[in-house]
Formats: structure tokens, sequence, C-alpha cells
């Protein structure tokens, strides 16, 4: 049986964002195009416009920066590079 197979299917979107937006997550951070491409996707679209899209994203390029513009957030903050410190300096 392939595990990741198997998440996929069991998956459900709307019941994760609620459970993300219920718990108060106002920030993400994202390290990869794929990461936010699947993040978005997964996420209904009702969710992307009252929730996903006006939580605050922390990316690690200016790369990333312009896919998540395109994509629809706004509040997006670039971290100095991809390593832990310099994301953590980046949160606070």
């Amino acid at each position: 049986m392939n595990v990741i197979n198997d998440v996929r299917k069991h998956y459900d979107g709307a019941e994760e964002a609620m459970r993300w937006h219920t718990r108060g997550v106002t920030t993400l951070v994202v390290t990869s195009g794929e990461m936010l491409q699947r993040l978005w996707s997964l996420t209904p679209q009702w969710y992307r416009e009252h929730w996903l899209l006006r939580c605050r994203l922390l990316v690690v390029s200016e790369r990333l920066a312009h896919l998540a513009r395109e994509l629809g957030w706004q509040d997006i903050k670039v971290a100095d590079n991809a390593d832990n410190d310099a994301l953590l300096r980046a949160l606070q």
C-alpha cells in the first residue's frame, strides 16, 4: 500500500482549512513553490478567499513572493535566506 496515495484519498481540504482557521493560524511559512501551489490548490475556494489569502505569508525568495502575489496573497514577507535562523528572525 502506498502511504502517500492513501493520505491523498482521505484528505479533506475544507476540514483542514477550517481546523487551521479555528485554531487562529494567521501566518504561514512556505519554503518551496510546490508547497505554495499545493497549499493553494488543496484549500477550497471559500477558505482561500476568507482565510488563506488573508494570512501573512513568509517565503524564502523573491521568486516565491512573485508566485504568491500571482495566486492572490498581499501580505508577503521574504526572509533573508532559507535557514531556520533567518526564518525565525523574519517571524519576529
